[in-house]
């Protein structure tokens, strides 16, 4: 299966990797804690306005504190975003177009930049971003990007399925 001129554009890389980030156990660890610190401190904000001290003192940390909070809440997926798109435009790789083909024994990819092969067993996990896009990892940080609407006519991704499943690549789909 040949995937020719396979290229993401600065959209796409980062619709891709905002939908991962997203979805990743960390991203929803941390929108949880943050979620449960900002209701303690608007408690804590409400119970100071309620029970103000008899001369009328009032600390300002908690609605400080509340206020950064709601602002790192708000500003967060916008810094990741930012921070995607400077990725992808420092990377001379993300803008290189690819040749990918896959063998009955590896991923092999040819560019401008050079060629590589990579053994199906030394793939870590296949991510399937719907609808268009299959990411393959030979290690967590880092992956190659297939464009399945590169396919050629009679091939579609169950065929890329089948050959991944074959060789036993952890799928997940997101």
């Amino acid at each position: 299966m040949k995937l020719p001129g396979v290229l993401i554009s600065a959209d796409e890389y980062v619709a891709v990797n905002f939908r991962l980030w997203r979805r990743a156990p960390a991203t929803r660890r941390n929108h949880w804690l943050l979620g449960v610190a900002l209701v303690l401190l608007a408690a804590s904000v409400g119970a100071q306005l309620l029970g103000r001290a008899p001369d009328g003192s009032f600390a300002w940390s908690s609605p400080v504190l509340l206020a950064v909070g709601l602002a790192y809440g708000a500003l967060r997926p916008l810094l990741v975003l930012r921070l995607l798109r400077r990725t992808y435009n420092g990377s001379e790789a993300m803008r290189t177009p690819i040749d990918y083909e896959l063998t009955a024994t590896a991923l092999c990819g040819q560019s401008a930049l050079g060629r590589f092969e990579v053994p199906w067993t030394s793939l870590r996990q296949a991510t399937w971003v719907r609808p268009d896009w299959l990411l393959l990892y030979p290690v967590e940080a880092a992956c190659y990007y297939l464009d399945l609407r590169r396919l050629p006519a009679p091939t579609a991704p169950a065929d890329v399925a089948a050959l991944l499943a074959e060789h036993r690549v952890p799928q997940a789909k997101v």
